[in-house]
């Protein structure tokens, strides 16, 4: 590992036809006050004219490359906030929607062989406060010099809205004594977690919301799996990952992000229940998680009749089976 100080971070933000969204998160990464090596985004084959705003904008360069493979540009950016600064925007344009899980995929592989040696994964619509890198540097330094690289940083993720300083995007769970989380045990806000916070550091993250993860231990957790193309990719990644790294959120790196709404029955709900299944062979009692959320995918679907009930055996057959993909025929 290279000496934290010398130490190149980059970016890498997946991004799918949310052209605003996009545009607010790369403002809050561009006037950080600690400013990142470079930015990755990835765009899935955005139809939104995604790609055009950034041009317009003059953030990235025309991208190109052959048919059927992604298009990419590499262009310095200057930073509004440290004009003596630049930061490299590394476009990547993929030949066609491949899901959040395609798009982590390719961002730590292409970051991975550019050689950085951290990268900070998040999708379009979070948005960082201009302290929130330098938070995660000042700590990554202070643990790296006390026992190695062998952890990874999370930003707290809060709510858009409301935005008390407190509500959570995302609950934050809680790792029991033999490292699996505790099932059933669930923080909404931050102040639920106040006593179980250590020098900063909450022992959780909210994995692809503002990770900070060591390249060096890719080789080792592997690439997120691009077959879970939505949902449950970052459950994935994140268990992996804790078998070889510690995990922490770093209270005072601030992020937002919307609250999440929970499941609903549309497509989606496929691939919660069908990755769902596959996640829960690695952690403990994995036959009652199966069961709950079974139970739970039938309930749901049974309300949607024939058409739902299909839609949720086909999720619970197929993560059975591991038989993982996209599914470019489901309801939409």
């Amino acid at each position: 590992m290279t000496d934290t100080h010398r130490a190149k971070t980059a970016a890498v933000v997946v991004t799918y036809n949310r052209k605003e969204l996009l545009d607010a998160c790369l403002e809050s990464l561009l006037n950080q006050t600690a400013p990142l090596d470079a930015i990755y985004i990835i765009d899935n084959y955005s139809t939104d004219g995604t790609y055009d705003a950034l041009l317009g904008k003059e953030w990235i360069a025309p991208a190109a490359g052959a048919a059927g493979e992604p298009s990419e540009s590499i262009k310095a950016v200057r930073s509004p906030t440290r004009p003596e600064s630049a930061v490299e925007i590394r476009y990547v344009r993929m030949p066609e929607n491949t899901g959040g899980a395609g798009g982590f995929h390719e961002g730590v592989r292409r970051g991975c062989a550019a050689g950085f040696d951290w990268l900070w994964l998040m999708d379009d619509d979070l948005r960082a406060t201009p302290e929130a890198f330098e938070a995660l540097l000042n700590k990554r330094e202070a643990l790296v010099a006390a026992r190695g690289p062998n952890f990874l940083l999370n930003s707290l993720v809060l709510a858009q809205e409301p935005s008390d300083g407190d509500t959570l995007a995302f609950p934050l769970q809680e790792i029991g004594p033999t490292g699996y989380p505790r099932i059933g045990v669930y923080y909404h806000r931050l102040s639920e977690v106040a006593d179980k916070v250590q020098d900063g550091l909450y022992r959780w993250a909210c994995p692809f919301n503002g990770t900070l993860i060591p390249t060096a231990a890719i080789a080792e957790i592997g690439l997120p799996n691009k077959d879970f193309f939505i949902w449950g990719d970052e459950r994935d990644f994140l268990w992996r990952a804790a078998q070889v790294l510690d995990l922490y959120t770093v209270v005072d790196s601030r992020t937002s992000h919307p609250k999440f709404p929970g499941v609903a029955f549309n497509w989606k709900l496929y691939y919660h229940i069908r990755n769902a299944l596959v996640i829960n062979e690695r952690l403990n009692f994995t036959v009652l998680r199966d069961l709950k959320l079974i139970l739970a995918g039938l309930a749901l679907g049974l309300r949607h009749g024939t058409r739902g009930l299909g839609l949720v055996g086909r999720a619970i057959k197929d993560g059975l089976t591991h038989n993982l993909g996209p599914r470019r025929d489901l309801l939409k």
